[in-house]
């Protein structure tokens, strides 16, 4: 009997206690965007240029890097990076420029092309491919653009809100990009056109750090501490005791994560009932970007030089 007592009260305590990272990958700067594309994982940092590592080995298998700046007394610094997509052998990267707007490069496997400079007055936060030929921006001023990659030429620009852009997710499909602001609101057009669909409201009434959309369903992280989850059949919001600063969700959109706390650490949930799953360790910076390599494997980044790895329970 005070065998199974001892083995029970053992079984609550490791299911109460957050779970360590699995492996860390090490970064060559300070992390500012992730993104998990065809076996990649490609990070941005303030190094320079972007690493990408081999899912499945989780190894470092190149680095990209972008041309070097100098200042006003001409001394060389290194540029950050702020945001950064992959696509086939296409790697897009949006780079300081050493003046108020933004540079993006594009690497096609052989070739680094600067296809914006600060010349276009373009203050880029992230960037996403819709496919091969269009890149979609998001601008600080909270705007979408969407651009032709082969003439250069901007398709078209939308207005998001009247805030500060914050975060953009594209759909499964890349057909629908959700977008939002310090509002508290998600927009939603289509990407190819930039025609305006729907606008989600109610859940959050602050402040939108992250978004995730996957399988039709959006989840977002609030400044008002809550989780927002948007699907058709109905919406809903989690509670937390503390700012919400990422979220992200399952490629089959059955489970959520956020960031739960001051002490860094991620909260597993199931999307369907809400019962809460297990706990995860992260590092020293608050993450800021969760992502689900598959249903089993989950990464977290935030401003340091390293990426968390977990396999899930």
């Amino acid at each position: 009997m005070k065998t199974i007592l001892v083995c029970t009260l053992l079984s609550l305590c490791a299911w109460g206690s957050a779970q360590e990272p699995t492996a860390i990958l090490k970064t060559s700067g300070l992390v500012s965007d992730v993104v998990v594309r065809e076996g990649k994982i490609v990070v941005a940092t303030d190094g320079g240029g972007v690493d990408i590592f081999d899912v499945k080995t989780r190894k470092k298998a190149s680095n990209i890097s972008v041309p070097l700046l100098s200042d006003i007394n001409g001394k060389k610094i290194i540029p950050k990076i702020y945001s950064a997509d992959s696509i086939g052998d296409q790697t897009v990267m949006v780079s300081e420029s050493g003046k108020e707007f933004r540079n993006v490069y594009l690497y096609d496997g052989k070739k680094l092309t600067n296809v914006v400079d600060s010349s276009r007055k373009l203050l880029i936060k992230k960037v996403r491919f819709v496919d091969a030929t269009h890149l979609l921006f998001g601008l600080s001023g909270d705007t979408l653009v969407l651009m032709n990659i082969p003439d250069k030429r901007l398709v078209y620009q939308i207005q998001i809100g009247q805030g500060v852009f914050r975060d953009m997710a594209l759909s499964d499909s890349k057909k629908i990009v959700a977008a939002t602001d310090e509002g508290g609101e998600i927009a939603m057009f289509e990407t190819n056109s930039g025609k305006w669909i729907k606008t989600l409201k109610g859940i959050n009434v602050d402040n939108i750090n992250r978004i995730d959309y996957k399988h039709n369903t959006i989840i977002s992280a609030g400044q008002d501490r809550r989780v927002g989850i948007y699907q058709r059949s109905g919406s809903y919001f989690l509670e937390s005791d503390f700012f919400i600063y990422a979220v992200g969700l399952s490629p089959s959109a059955v489970q959520g994560v956020y960031v739960d706390g001051t002490e860094n650490e991620l909260q597993l949930f199931n999307i369907q009932t809400k019962q809460k799953g297990a706990r995860l360790r992260a590092g020293e910076a608050v993450p800021d970007s969760l992502i689900f390599i598959n249903e089993k494997e989950l990464i977290s980044a935030g401003e340091e030089n390293q990426i968390y790895y977990w396999r899930l329970p």
